[in-house]
């Protein structure tokens, strides 16, 4: 078994449940600002395989409002195991005169069309199968994502966030159940609900809605669309910890966020992905 730990340390932070590390190790290139702890997690063997379903929407889509209903629904049924994000890009989400003048697009956002291999919304990516570029149409996210559900889990993750004033202080723990060949990346991403803003929808009358309820929506990350490289060819047993910290973007309302980690291979599937609630 290896334990890979990496945490760096600039200033101090309470936390409950963790232990206080007398000499941490200053070498992470994302400032890990909090004072270093470490989290208690018990390493994960068994269990469930959770799922990430990107819907690729953006607010000029007419046929997209039913896309995002039917992605909530499915993380809704799926008793935790199913994460859904909002991915708002692509020429029909770039901001327009009034009412569509609001930017709902972001780095990651953009990263992620770039990957696809057919660009149209409403389209996504079920636990990124087949690779970062396969798509699917909603008809099929459904099936796609109970196939996923039963597949057996290599990987399984635990973590927390913590709100620090001006810094959000990230704690991701990984337990390998079965060997994975190549490189292992870890994305911690930010999404918000609850934002309101215009919408096309296809569906209503009027079809222009000016008072849209956008969930789930991807905001940004902590380390980038692509992740960090994690580990190499894991074998079962390894433990990872990783800790970051990012300055709080003001304009993101923290009590409507929560974060989410991402473990991929180096095909881009999704290993395992996870919500991390937020630290009392």
């Amino acid at each position: 078994m290896r334990l890979l730990t990496t945490i760096s340390l600039a200033a101090t932070v309470c936390f409950s449940g963790c232990d206080v590390i007398d000499n941490p190790v200053i070498d992470l290139g994302i400032g890990y600002r909090g004072e270093a702890i470490v989290p208690e997690f018990s390493p994960l063997t068994g269990g469930p395989r959770h799922v990430l379903i990107e819907d690729f929407t953006a607010h000029e889509c007419g046929n997209c409002p039913p896309a995002a209903v039917l992605a909530e629904a499915l993380a809704e049924g799926g008793e935790g195991l199913v994460h859904a994000i909002a991915v708002h890009a692509g020429p029909l989400a770039a901001v327009q005169d009034a009412p569509f003048d609001t930017d709902w697009t972001c780095e990651e956002a953009e990263l992620w069309w770039s990957q696809l291999d057919f660009q149209i919304n409403p389209i996504g990516r079920v636990n990124r199968r087949g690779g970062s570029g396969a798509v699917l149409l909603p008809t099929v996210w459904e099936a796609e994502m109970e196939a996923a559900l039963i597949e057996p889990a290599r990987l399984h993750l635990q973590g927390l966030a913590v709100e620090d004033g001006d810094d959000v202080h990230v704690h991701v723990h990984g337990s390998f159940s079965a060997a994975v060949e190549g490189e292992v990346r870890l994305a911690v991403v930010v999404l918000e609900s609850g934002l309101v803003g215009a919408q096309l929808n296809y569906a209503s009358d009027p079809e222009v809605l000016t008072d849209y309820e956008f969930n789930h929506m991807l905001r940004g990350s902590v380390s980038g669309g692509d992740g960090l490289p994690w580990i190499a060819d894991a074998s079962a047993g390894d433990l990872l910890q990783s800790d970051y910290s990012m300055v709080w973007n003001p304009d993101w309302s923290i009590e409507n966020c929560h974060l989410l980690a991402i473990a991929t291979a180096s095909d881009g599937e999704v290993l395992a992905v996870l919500e991390l609630p937020w630290a009392e």
